[in-house]
């Protein structure tokens, strides 16, 4: 998130961010001031949520600051359908994704097939879902556009700061260093950040993934097999993303960014742990559904093109490699 500019007048703030909404750039405005109090003299910060849009948002800004009265920024109608048209399309794709989740095969494990099992419970991969659920809904799903980052942030956005990969504030004092608060020995910001998830449909996309393979996996290999998984392959997409590139050279789906959250790259690694390992272990018990794998393949795909923006690839590719890697180990190490 980068701050462009600052305005005095909390109506042509919010009348700037409408329109930057029609541009499809996702921007917000806050104040130093009491929440609730607009007083005199206040100054209103502009703040743009993906690093993608900065340039076009600080040339927009330029010209708004210049007549912010014209026509062209009088949007209140058309953000209105904007906003309108996002809440059903995430109508549309939470049923999408329980018409997925009725489709899949109800034997043999849900995706998976063949599955074997070495203990019953699995308080690992319960663990994980109970946890990612409550720093959730707790930190209002990572900070929610409009929300006031001040000097006494509220409990939901100091549990987002604090378990993101950077805090927000770190970023800014230490010009945009992605690592400024894992060098202050913060280092559970490898981890925590796949807590966190943007809405509703992005949590329970993971969590039932990371229920049918992580049950399967912790069931077969036992917890801490697939504790070191999990972790592993979630480290592994999460410093990819960071560690991209956020130049324009770069194709706009794999810019880096240290803000991305959600357990993909975790769910990426446990898949490709169990598509690979029976590909090159054929006595391997368990192996995916070959329409399961479509659907992955396919998703990561599709999260590629401008169809489905503001997706972290980085950390679906990072983890996807790592688990691949981590099923050519497993079967070197039992040879």
């Amino acid at each position: 998130m980068r701050r462009i500019g600052t305005l005095t007048d909390s109506s042509l703030a919010r009348r700037f961010c409408d329109y930057l909404v029609t541009l499809s750039i996702d921007a917000t405005t806050d104040s130093d001031s009491e929440p609730g109090n607009d007083q005199p003299g206040a100054i209103w910060n502009i703040w743009i949520r993906n690093e993608t849009d900065v340039d076009k948002a600080k040339q927009e800004f330029v010209a708004f600051a210049e007549s912010p009265d014209s026509d062209r920024y009088q949007v209140e109608e058309e953000v209105s359908r904007i906003r309108n048209d996002r809440i059903s399309e995430h109508q549309r794709r939470v049923t999408q994704q329980r018409d997925m989740v009725r489709s899949m095969p109800s034997d043999h494990g849900g995706p998976l097939a063949g599955a074997a099992v070495r203990q019953q419970s699995i308080p690992v991969t319960i663990g994980i879902i109970v946890i990612a659920v409550v720093a959730s809904f707790t930190s209002e799903f990572g900070g929610r556009p409009g929300a006031r980052i001040t000097e006494t942030p509220t409990f939901a956005q100091k549990t987002y700061l604090g378990l993101s990969f950077v805090d927000l504030r770190d970023y800014v004092k230490s010009n945009d260093d992605p690592f400024a608060s894992i060098r202050k020995g913060e280092v559970w910001r490898f981890v925590t950040p796949m807590f966190l998830h943007g809405d509703t449909f992005h949590l329970a996309f993971n969590m039932l993934w990371i229920f049918f393979l992580g049950s399967a996996i912790e069931r077969l290999h036992g917890s801490l097999f697939f504790l070191l998984l999990t972790l592993s392959t979630q480290i592994a997409g999460m410093m990819l993303q960071v560690m991209l590139p956020e130049a324009d050279f770069m194709p706009e789906a794999l810019r880096g960014s240290p803000f991305a959250i959600g357990a993909s790259g975790a769910v990426y690694g446990l898949f490709g742990y169990l598509w690979i390992r029976p590909m090159i272990d054929p006595s391997y018990p368990i192996h995916m559904v070959p329409m399961n794998v479509v659907l992955m393949l396919g998703w990561l795909v599709a999260c590629m093109t401008p169809l489905i923006p503001n997706v972290a690839n980085g950390a679906h590719l990072g983890g996807l490699l790592a688990g691949m890697l981590a099923a050519l180990v497993g079967c070197a190490i039992r040879r």
